[in-house]
């Protein structure tokens, strides 16, 4: 009975994941899909506590204002992508820094109009009911007892939080500038950038299990692209069959390796609402784009920069040893 109470929330995850999808092929828009409520999904049901400082008021606003500002941008921003990139993480920075919180998904929510174009209202309502919907499950399983309820401290955006983020959206704009550039935007995927974030940010946890992260990430990528390609793009099955064994296997996923990476949620829904002349190069461009920014997060933080500096001269003298023996 436990076990099966504890998968409640994964399965409503998964349900609201498909749902999604269902309506979008139903309504012939793909703009009712956003990748990153797999994400929200995981880290407010699937995951035991949520891995994020928020409340659910604030998480929605956030979110809200993030997607209303990326839409904003594609629509009244006369510049080139390249350049609209970083105003897009410089508002969704704000939205994140002002709300008091670290709900740091709502950087994909800017980001992801803004490298697809997206100009449509109704992408926007899109993000406000399904997350609504996420976040109105959450409330009913804290009231049942089967989530732990959430806790919220309100961040202080004092000069040494401020300057972090300025220099995290200076290194994530540097590292946009090329893909950008030739309209190569796996590499630079809003979840990825979202990783990014996370990971490079004082303290943080995720950066040690970045092996499990990356390949998380990876798996995410091939099994979206696996599962349309076969299910949809050659038996002619809706796309909610195949979103359903991806997201299915991400939240195992997930669940096995008892790290609730949101962004590979994100990863593993992106697949249905991308051209299917791009699914070949999907989960190569997506690795290569991990790597890059979790090296990038890597550069950042100086205790693990340490390390690994340190385990490279362990390594150097070892072979050094076995050389001159």
């Amino acid at each position: 009975m436990n076990t099966l109470k504890k998968m409640i929330p994964s399965v409503t995850a998964l349900i609201l994941a498909v749902a999604m999808v269902t309506v979008s092929e139903i309504m012939h828009n793909k703009e009712i899909i956003f990748p990153e409520i797999t994400a929200v999904a995981i880290g407010a049901l699937a995951a035991p506590k949520m891995p994020w400082n928020t409340s659910r008021l604030r998480l929605l606003l956030t979110i809200t204002a993030a997607a209303v500002l990326g839409v904003g941008i594609v629509l009244f921003v006369p510049l080139s992508i390249e350049f609209k990139i970083p105003i897009a993480l410089l508002c969704a920075i704000a939205c994140v820094t002002i709300s008091g919180t670290e709900f740091l998904p709502a950087v994909s929510a800017c980001v992801l109009p803004v490298l697809l174009g997206t100009e449509s209202p109704v992408y926007i309502c899109s993000v406000v009911v399904m997350t609504s919907l996420i976040l109105a499950a959450q409330l009913i399983f804290e009231k049942c007892g089967i989530r732990e309820k959430n806790s919220f401290t309100p961040v202080k955006a004092d000069k040494q939080l401020l300057r972090l983020r300025i220099i995290q959206i200076a290194a994530v704009s540097l590292i946009c500038l090329i893909p950008a550039a030739n309209r190569e935007i796996f590499f630079i995927a809003p979840p990825l950038i979202v990783a990014f974030f996370e990971m490079s940010k004082p303290g943080g946890k995720l950066i040690e299990r970045s092996p499990q992260a990356f390949l998380l990430i990876l798996l995410a990528a091939v099994c979206g692209v696996v599962s349309r390609f076969i299910l949809t793009e050659k038996l002619g099955l809706p796309l909610a069959v195949p979103a359903a064994i991806s997201c299915g296997v991400m939240l195992a996923a997930v669940s096995k390796v008892k790290l609730y990476f949101p962004p590979c949620g994100a990863i593993a829904t992106l697949p249905f609402i991308i051209p299917d002349t791009a699914l070949l190069k999907f989960p190569f461009e997506i690795t290569a784009g991990t790597v890059i920014f979790i090296a990038a997060a890597f550069v950042f933080s100086k205790e693990h920069r340490s390390i690994l500096k340190h385990r490279c001269k362990r390594v150097l003298r070892k072979a050094q040893r076995q050389f001159l023996s």
